[in-house]
């Protein structure tokens, strides 16, 4: 059996695939208000990505993200130490709270986090307001990674504005190519501190191929949206994409293993 066929193999099978890094750069845990998700626990998370052979999973905390920031980040900082090999946290910046900035900033960095999340759900300010500032400051100085939840330009273009605004930070931006593609591919081209992340609910027919055409293989990251999506069919789309055997392993796990440490 070939190389390409063992990586074929394996997504039709279903099996793990070993041998290889593979990383979930983009997950989350807990449970959301208004989605049905089937058997949330930390352990059937830990089993669903053992079972397609993830080995260590980057993720966030939904209770961060849409209530309490500062009980869900220290939920996920928790889950870290009791899960050392399989659980690494983004740290949740809400803008809401300006006063509450430095003290978000501090748990990162006493938890050893140099990871953030940023998601407007609960929020109307736009990804380049001033109450973000305080973040990306650290964060550019710091050289620390921010994953950032995007639906198209009206969250991407905010973004570049703050990529050259602080070229050290590193942003990775979610569901990439979902909508409005071509600003994906200004973003990647005008500025080499972002990064595009591969989880979709719409897997558009040769979407993969086309944000390795934008960017590189090196600046595309695999993520799963899990306990939203199901990791199976996210990195499916990686398996039997229609780009060389060693861009899938960049893709998988080298790209997240760099940027993530």
């Amino acid at each position: 059996m070939s190389q390409h066929e063992r990586f074929r193999e394996a997504g039709i099978s279903g099996s793990a695939l070993a041998g290889e890094i593979v990383i979930d750069a983009h997950m989350h845990f807990g449970t959301f208000h208004n989605f049905f998700i089937p058997r949330p626990d930390v352990e059937s998370l830990i089993q669903s990505a053992r079972r397609i052979g993830i080995q260590r999973m980057y993720g966030s905390s939904l209770q961060a993200i849409r209530g309490d920031a500062e009980a869900g980040n220290a939920f996920a900082v928790a889950l870290h130490r009791e899960h050392p090999d399989a659980f690494f946290p983004y740290i949740v910046f809400k803008p809401n709270y300006p006063e509450l900035a430095q003290q978000t900033i501090d748990l990162a960095e006493s938890s050893g986090a140099k990871r953030f999340k940023i998601h407007d759900d609960g929020n109307d300010f736009p990804y380049d307001h001033e109450n973000y500032f305080p973040l990306y400051e650290h964060a550019n100085r710091t050289h620390s990674v921010i994953l950032v939840h995007t639906f198209g330009k009206v969250h991407v273009l905010p973004m570049m504005t703050m990529a050259a605004r602080y070229p050290e930070m590193k942003i990775l931006l979610a569901h990439s190519g979902i909508v409005d593609e071509e600003c994906y591919r200004d973003a990647v081209r005008r500025h080499d501190n972002i990064f595009l992340e591969t989880c979709s609910s719409m897997a558009w027919y040769g979407l993969l191929e086309r944000l390795v055409g934008m960017a590189g293989p090196e600046r595309v990251l695999f993520g799963t949206d899990m306990p939203f999506m199901s990791p199976d069919q996210q990195i499916g789309r990686i398996l039997f994409a229609k780009i060389p055997d060693d861009q899938k392993r960049q893709i998988l796990g080298l790209n997240a293993q760099r940027l993530l440490g």
